[in-house]
């Protein structure tokens, strides 16, 4: 007789995913929408062409239309994934939302997994996907409003994310901030993203004042600690917290998962 393990298994957690993508997958659409919808927005405001009625368009046309559309690229991008790792525990928010929740019969491994890739990994796959569609409709209104502007094409997403000067760096603070609300919406599921925006502007401030209290003491006469090796605590500090933070995030947020979902069956 085949056994089926208590921890995962693939049909139960599709069995899962399914439900979960089922019971909130109009709101889901909505979002889905309403991103298209903001992103769109939003690109023809930050790219809309000036006209000079001297000269015409204004000749560095290119340059405005791929800076406005990367800073519509990391703003829409962080807000849109924020708000959606926010959701994570959106299934315990309700008293209806929490029976269906505790009536799965998945593992907490499974129900964790399929939270991270609708929450987490299906936001920014259907962000990426949402900003390529908003920047084919910028390109089509500005084309039918403005019509042959010098220096108009579509931008596609991997062009956006290399004006920065290193693309990995906007990921990783993207994966950073993805797992503080992960984390966040396991500790107060309602309001999580109001309430961890808060924290997070607190925990902000705290390190940056610690961070400057420590290079300031470093650069008191007499002390034994050089600001050049304060300096370097603080940039390794910078390389190095973000994977250590993400990684106790989520580690953290699987045993809240837990344990609120023990406390909901007593």
């Amino acid at each position: 007789m085949k056994t089926v393990s208590q921890t995962f298994d693939f049909s139960r957690f599709g069995h899962c995913l399914k439900r979960d993508l089922t019971l909130n997958g109009r709101g889901w659409l909505l979002r889905l929408l309403l991103m298209i919808a903001v992103t769109t927005l939003l690109l023809y405001i930050a790219t809309k062409p000036i006209i000079d009625f001297d000269f015409g368009f204004m000749p560095d046309y290119d340059d405005i239309q791929i800076n406005g559309s990367y800073k519509v690229f990391c703003f829409c991008g962080f807000i849109f994934c924020m708000l959606g790792a926010s959701l994570f525990m959106e299934n315990m928010t309700t008293p209806g939302s929490r029976l269906n929740s505790l009536m799965s019969p998945a593992s907490q491994v499974e129900k964790y997994i399929s939270r991270m890739l609708i929450c987490v990994v299906g936001v920014v796959v259907a962000f990426i996907a949402s900003f390529a569609l908003a920047e084919l409709f910028r390109f089509l209104i500005i084309k039918a409003f403005f019509g042959d502007v010098a220096g108009l094409r579509y931008i596609s997403v991997l062009e956006v994310q290399n004006q920065s000067e290193h693309w990995y760096y906007l990921w990783e603070l993207l994966l950073v901030t993805q797992a503080t609300y992960v984390l966040g919406s396991t500790i107060a599921p309602k309001n999580s993203f109001l309430k961890t925006s808060g924290a997070l502007i607190l925990l902000n401030i705290l390190l940056i004042t610690a961070m400057t209290s420590v290079y300031n003491i470093s650069l008191t006469p007499g002390c034994l600690w050089p600001a050049k090796d304060a300096q370097e605590l603080i940039i390794n500090t910078f390389k190095f917290a973000p994977a250590c933070w993400t990684v106790f995030c989520y580690i953290t947020a699987y045993y809240r998962m837990k344990e609120s979902e023990i406390i909901e069956r007593l």
